[in-house]
């Protein structure tokens, strides 16, 4: 059951376990714990919960701060996909982020990051040192 928290709390007498916290790693130990059976209460101060899954706009930016790409989901063999399926009730749709799944864009420069281990590890070697060197460089 999900409160808000302007109305009036409707708490129970017991609770095996008490989540102080909404962020991914609570949200999965309460889902893990309710699957068991357990009583749980998760409590956030935020209006929202999810921890730094949100999405932030400050002065006209916007950024998310949370996970961006999971390896091995589509390994279904993969513990990783065996937790997501177990927590999820195999609910979750995974899909496919692209050959290009992201950019760093310094200046004029573009750099791809590309799917798959022998893709990325087949990058010039000039871009991956340069970028390392704008990075550490600039302000």
């Amino acid at each position: 059951m999900i409160q808000s928290y302007k109305q009036k709390l409707e708490l129970e007498e017991h609770y095996d376990a008490i989540i102080i916290g909404s962020g991914m790693g609570s949200l999965t130990t309460a889902a893990l714990l309710s699957k068991e059976g357990k009583k749980v209460m998760v409590l956030e101060r935020h209006y929202t919960a999810g921890g730094f899954t949100h999405v932030f706009k400050r002065r006209g930016y916007e950024w998310d701060v949370g996970i961006h790409y999971i390896g091995e989901v589509q390994n279904p063999n993969a513990a990783i996909r065996k937790m997501f399926d177990y927590v999820s009730n195999n609910q979750l749709e995974w899909a496919d982020m692209g050959e290009v799944y992201d950019k760093i864009i310094i200046g004029d420069k573009t750099y791809d990051f590309v799917k798959g281990v022998e893709n990325f590890k087949n990058l010039r070697l000039s871009n991956s040192i340069s970028i390392l060197f704008l990075i550490v460089t600039r302000p």
